[in-house]
C-alpha cells in the first residue's frame, strides 16, 4: 500500500508528481487542486491505492482527515471512489462529518452523487464510526469557521511552515478566546504555540 507521498509536482493537471525518477498520478479533490498551481518545491499527499482487476487509481489528499473519510465513504454500498472523491472536492470533511453524525438528510442529498437512498444508507453505515474523526475545537462546526482555519493554515504555510505543523499548531490555538474574524490574531497565536514547541 502506498501510505504518502512526497515529491515534486509535475503537473496540475492531471496531478502528477515525481518522486525519484518515478510520476505518480494521482485523483485528488478539486479543493486540493486549487491550491496546487501557487506551489513551488515539494508537495505531499496522503495516499489511497485503489485496487480492481483491471486498474490500480492512486487517490492523494492534503489532509489526513480526507483520506480517512475517503476510505471510509467508498466502504458503504452504492459510493464508489468516483463520487468519493468528488464528495470531498465540494465541502470540507467536518462539514460532511457533521452532516452524517447529525443524520442531515437535506444536506446529503445536494451533494454529487447522492439520492435520498444511499445517503440514508450512508448515516446508518457510517454514524457511528466517525467518532475517530478530532478537529480544532470552534473551528469546524461551520462552514465559515472552517474556511477560516484553512484561511490561517493558508497563511503559516505561506511563512514557509509545513502544512503539518500549522495543523498542529492550529490545534492548540484556544478558539473561544479568539475574535472568530480576526485572521491575524489566530496566526499569530499559533506562531507562538509553534515556536515554543
Amino acid at each position: 500500500m502506498i501510505a504518502s507521498l512526497r515529491g515534486v509536482l509535475e503537473s496540475v493537471e492531471p496531478c502528477v508528481v515525481r518522486v525519484g525518477g518515478v510520476g505518480f498520478e494521482l485523483q485528488i479533490p478539486e479543493k486540493d487542486r486549487s491550491g496546487l498551481h501557487e506551489v513551488t518545491g515539494d508537495v505531499s499527499f496522503h495516499t489511497y491505492l485503489y485496487v480492481r482487476e483491471d486498474r490500480l487509481t492512486l487517490f492523494g489528499f492534503k489532509r489526513a482527515e480526507d483520506r480517512s473519510l475517503f476510505v471510509q465513504l467508498i466502504e458503504v454500498s452504492g459510493i464508489g471512489p468516483k463520487i468519493a472523491i468528488r464528495i470531498l472536492g465540494e465541502h470540507p470533511t467536518e462539514r460532511i462529518v457533521e452532516a452524517v453524525t447529525n443524520e442531515d438528510h437535506a444536506f446529503l442529498c445536494k451533494l454529487p452523487g447522492l439520492g435520498r437512498k444511499t445517503a440514508e444508507r450512508l448515516t446508518v453505515e457510517l454514524k457511528d464510526k466517525l467518532g475517530h474523526f478530532r478537529f480544532v475545537e470552534g473551528a469546524a462546526t461551520t462552514s465559515g469557521k472552517t474556511g477560516l482555519r484553512e484561511e490561517a493554515i493558508l497563511a503559516l504555510t505561506t511563512l514557509g511552515m509545513q502544512r503539518s505543523s500549522a495543523e498542529k499548531a492550529l490545534e492548540d490555538v484556544n478558539w473561544k478566546q479568539q475574535n472568530e474574524s480576526d485572521l491575524a490574531s489566530i496566526v499569530k497565536d499559533a506562531l507562538r504555540h509553534a515556536s515554543s514547541v
